[in-house]
């Protein structure tokens, strides 16, 4: 009888934990990301690696050169540009200068929560599961998301026409 009342316990608290444990607050405007009244400090550039991973959130950023790992929110629809979005498959990385802005404030030891403005110098690279091997591909241009959360590309360097 007491082992039953232990299990029932023991497996109630588990969701609690894991809700408690949850550092953010979900995102109610999922339409931009500079600009979005949830944003807690300035946007910020750096170089990294964003993939997929295992876990909440399901897409992260590594800072290339540090142990740091960002979290790309919501996880259900990461506000990012369409650009980017639609190179995401298990088994890529793309590599970017990323512009991100903070839903949460930097903590050493926790992942910071952050959302995609714009991504530029983008090199997509697959590890070759699908039947055609590795691949590497150069994106050129800037992808900025719209305001509405649509993506704009631009060239870098337009040619004089």
């Amino acid at each position: 009888m007491l082992r039953k009342i232990a299990i029932t316990l023991c497996s109630s608290a588990i969701p609690l934990s894991v809700l408690a444990s949850q550092p953010w607050a979900p995102i109610s405007d999922v339409t931009q990301c500079r600009g979005n009244h949830e944003v807690v400090g300035p946007c910020f550039s750096l170089h990294g690696a964003m993939a997929i991973g295992n876990g909440t959130p399901g897409l992260r950023i590594w800072h290339v050169g540090t142990k740091r790992v960002l979290g790309v929110v919501p996880d259900e629809d990461p506000i990012m540009p369409d650009g980017i979005r639609k190179h995401l498959a298990l088994g890529v990385t793309i590599y970017a200068d990323f512009e991100l802005c903070p839903f949460t404030t930097r903590r050493p030891g926790w992942m910071q929560m952050v959302c995609i403005q714009s991504a530029t110098n983008v090199v997509i690279q697959s590890d070759g599961s699908g039947s055609s091997g590795p691949q590497i591909k150069r994106l050129k241009g800037k992808f900025t998301l719209a305001p509405n959360h649509s993506s704009k590309r631009t060239r870098e360097n337009p040619r004089a026409a």
